[in-house]
């Protein structure tokens, strides 16, 4: 997965928009490495919230998929003093370019949080017939990652590092084959192993064959060669 923009409006403390974020331009296309940094509460962890919500409606700091109660009841997601938030990401797999976006937005008479809608966009722009509540789940599909593996590996929040460190190892070791594409290895060894098998049960096949002949003594042969 590659990463291509980020572009969202008033989420957390980060007010207005849409903010853009691009990575497939100057100067974040040429950085190698890059930070994002400043004081507390200067919204460095919303711009990570902001990816994890366009893709899978979900974010470290709330246990369970986002709904517009818990929104309500948190007062957070959406800036202090507005009526609507949104979040959407641009990436790509494979080649393939796709735009995930979250979006929810308060009723203007009551100014109750209403239901959020989530689409999915292909590298043409169409939308897929996808319901809000399938988005994240196709998402993870295309990515190849889960919202629990995703955020214990791609997007760390503060204080989960630790956690990837300490996951079971086979988590772990799934979590980064995805990450770094080495899955065919493990198909290729899978094929490996079957070919093996079925060459080793010909081989034992023709091994039990080969013990029902007895093989004649130099001697016997010569007997025979002289009786032909």
């Amino acid at each position: 997965m590659k990463i291509l923009e980020i572009k969202f409006t008033n989420i957390n403390s980060l007010k207005g928009g849409p903010h853009i974020i691009k990575f497939d331009e100057k100067p974040l296309k040429e950085a190698g490495l890059f930070a994002i940094l400043g004081p507390t509460g200067s919204g460095k962890s919303t711009i990570l919230d902001v990816i994890s919500l366009a893709l899978f409606k979900n974010v470290p700091r709330f246990s369970g998929v986002i709904s517009s109660g818990q929104i309500e009841n948190q007062g957070s997601i959406i800036t202090r003093f507005t009526n609507d938030a949104s979040a959407s990401i641009t990436y790509s797999v494979k080649g393939k370019k796709y735009t995930s976006s979250w979006e929810i937005h308060k009723a203007k008479k009551s100014g109750k949080v209403q239901k959020d809608t989530m689409t999915l966009q292909d590298g043409e722009g169409n939308y897929l017939d996808l319901k809000t509540s399938e988005v994240p789940k196709k998402n993870e599909e295309i990515i190849g990652l889960s919202y629990e593996q995703f955020v214990k590996s791609i997007i760390l929040s503060q204080g989960e590092f630790s956690k990837f460190l300490k996951a079971d190892k086979n988590d772990r070791g799934e979590m980064l084959e995805k990450i770094t594409g080495a899955t065919i290895y493990r198909k290729i060894g899978i094929l490996a192993y079957e070919k093996w098998k079925t060459l080793n049960s010909k081989f034992e096949e023709e091994k039990k064959l080969a013990e029902v002949f007895e093989l004649l003594e130099e001697e016997e042969i010569a007997s025979i060669q002289k009786e032909i």
